[in-house]
């Protein structure tokens, strides 16, 4: 198979033999028959070959209990999604002297991503071993010491290192303490688990970059008997089978993926036997199969899985080899229809090619086309949008409509760590855009419409509330982006506390609430003299002049500051070009031939900030600068 927008997705195939040099990477991942000793042959070649098309990443394990043989699995299902994973294992239960110590492994491994991985059994023993004989208010206390060790870990780690924390939860026990008495007791030993659960979630919540990796679902869905080989845990302290390792590799791959790159922003659906099953041009509204009785109930089904993918933030859209008259009728007279024709950002319903037709739809969204995952249920279609546009995410579509939902699940395509409320607004911030394009048509200038959509942009400085949103736009941006810098949240939070500016811009008007919509960076480069390290802003709101009035305060704020000029960066990429005279078109003055540094001394007056536009600045800096 071939590469689908940082996917790899393969099947199982004989093994050959060949020089590493010589083979790919889609060979060496069909070669890979599910086997412990086949991930180990392809994780040792991963590893010490040269693919480029594998985005690099180091992960640190820190663990309470043998790790290291998760590592082929880990390896090869990261580069099924695009990575090439360098595991470092530390020693099992060396968490405090790995994390405090600047000059242990771990730091030397030079992590982007560290994962805690502890069991309750050797992190908190009484909650396991002697849960009967602790009263209710040992429970509390316990339950406290293990949350607050794995916040002490959290912060250990902030200290040396700006990469992201995933932490382990913990597994129910393979025997209650209580038998079947469990549930009678005044705090059962499943409930104290949950509650460290919650806890160590809490902790995750308030801690910037760290997040909790949900061991306990895949225990729980396997089955604690099934997950564990008790010869293995008694010979070498391994808590998994080779089934439950391969799981775990999987899983923390995705968890990888989500932390390190931005998921998909839109998925665009095929209609005829994906929304519905038969064709509506032959088989009519009343022939579709589309309702509560198989096979129906499964399209239903899978509707409401899309559904809630919408109401997560992700976009929907349709492209249909069509007549839009046909399609329009299902949703307007069709009662089993989950999803109406508002739910969806955009639609292609025509007779073009499905590549044509997702241009169309990154067009009309203005995300690029890198953003889009496709699912389609015809392998032709599939394979043109490959050739067409490798960059998109094609799904591999299963025959039986039943596995739709959990093909879309397990795709990884819309992973995300955390879900911001500007992500669960975003279905809504893109209708009310097509309110503001018919606006746009029936005014006379562009000033007009300015002033009609009565604008008011909020500015405030970064903090630990807007950090999350502020990283995860970061990640996005590609097209507004002045110098395409991917500042995690923790390199925002340590250059602010350094003493860099740091703000962000939320825009309103007559149609609604855009969200946070940019951002921008600071840095002091001598007493006198700044430089804008960073500037970005998503491209829903481009062109209305937001960017001149959001350069217009951060400029001012570096004057307040008592910088005498600053200096703007221009970096450019293969996606950024609509930006590429923006520091120009802003009066700056250029200071090298090639276009990428430009410089405005105060002395020549403040740089304007739109009429129409009002703004308001919240908070105060606190970065100390």
């Amino acid at each position: 198979m071939v590469t689908a927008g940082g996917y790899w997705l393969t099947n199982g195939g004989p093994s050959t033999e060949r020089p590493i040099n010589s083979m790919l990477l889609e060979d060496i991942l069909r070669e890979v028959d599910g086997s412990p000793s086949s991930y180990a042959r392809a994780s040792r070649i991963i590893s010490e070959g040269e693919f480029g098309q594998l985005a690099p990443v180091n992960v640190a394990v820190l663990s309470t209990f043998t790790f290291d043989l998760v590592g082929p699995f880990l390896v090869v299902e990261s580069a099924r999604r695009g990575m090439r994973v360098n595991p470092f294992f530390a020693p099992f239960n060396q968490l405090e002297q790995q994390v405090l110590d600047k000059g242990s492994a771990l730091y030397q491994s030079d992590p982007g991503v560290v994962v805690i991985a502890s069991r309750i059994d050797e992190i908190a023993p009484p909650l396991v071993e002697r849960f009967v004989s602790l009263g209710q208010e040992d429970v509390v206390t316990e339950i406290a010491n293990v949350t607050e060790r794995v916040r002490g870990l959290i912060k250990g780690i902030r200290q040396h290192s700006q990469a992201t924390v995933l932490v382990f939860n913990f597994a129910p026990p393979s025997y209650l303490s209580a038998g079947l008495a469990d549930t009678g007791l005044g705090m059962s030993q499943t409930s104290a688990i949950q509650q460290a659960n919650d806890q160590l979630a809490q902790v995750c919540r308030s801690e910037t970059g760290a997040f909790v990796f949900d061991y306990a679902r895949l225990v729980t869905e396997s089955g604690q008997r099934n997950w564990q080989d008790p010869k293995l845990w008694y010979l070498g302290r391994v808590p998994m089978g080779s089934n439950a390792q391969l799981k775990t590799g999987k899983s923390l791959s995705r968890y990888i993926r989500a932390a390190r790159f931005p998921a998909s922003k839109c998925l665009v659906v095929d209609l005829d036997n994906t929304m519905w099953g038969g064709v509506i041009g032959e088989d009519g509204v009343g022939g579709i199969a589309l309702g509560e009785e198989f096979p129906g109930s499964v399209y239903k089904s899978f509707q409401r899985r899309l559904l809630s993918l919408r109401d997560q933030g992700i976009l929907l859209a349709i492209a249909s080899k069509n007549n839009e008259s046909d399609v329009l009728e299902v949703f307007e007279k069709h009662s089993d229809c989950v999803l109406s024709l508002d739910d969806f950002a955009a639609r292609q319903i025509h007779w073009n090619d499905k590549a044509s037709s997702l241009r169309g739809i990154a067009e009309e969204l203005n995300i690029s086309t890198d953003a889009l995952a496709f699912f389609d249920d015809s392998p032709v279609e599939r394979e043109w949008v490959r050739s067409q546009m490798p960059e998109v995410t094609v799904i591999d579509v299963p025959e039986d409509p039943m596995g739709y939902a959990d093909t879309l699940e397990n795709s990884g395509a819309f992973d995300n760590l955390s879900i911001s409320q500007e992500d669960l607004q975003r279905p809504d911030m893109y209708r009310q855009e097509a309110q503001r394009r018919d606006l746009q048509k029936v005014q006379q200038s562009p000033e007009e419409f300015f002033k009609q959509l009565e604008m008011s942009a909020t500015i405030g400085f970064l903090d630990q509330d807007t950090l999350p949103r502020v990283a995860q736009l970061m990640a996005k941006t590609n097209q507004f982006n002045l110098t395409n810098r991917r500042h995690t949240a923790q390199d925002l939070q340590a250059m602010t506390e350094t003493g860099g500016l740091g703000l962000w811009m939320r825009l309103t008007d007559r149609f609604g609430d855009n969200g946070l919509i940019a951002v921008a960076v600071a840095v002091s480069e001598s007493a006198c003299q700044w430089k804008i390290d960073t500037f970005l802003m998503s491209c829903r709101v481009a062109g209305r002049k937001v960017e001149s009035a959001f350069l217009g305060v951060l400029c001012g704020i570096v004057q307040q500051k008592g910088g005498q000029s600053v200096m703007g960066e221009y970096i450019s990429t293969a996606k950024n070009g609509m930006v590429s005279q923006f520091y120009q078109d802003h009066g700056f003055h250029g200071v090298d031939d090639e276009g990428k540094l430009w410089h405005w001394d105060f002395s020549d007056g403040a740089l304007p900030v739109p009429e129409f536009i009002s703004v308001n600045i919240e908070g105060d800096d606190s970065s100390g600068g």
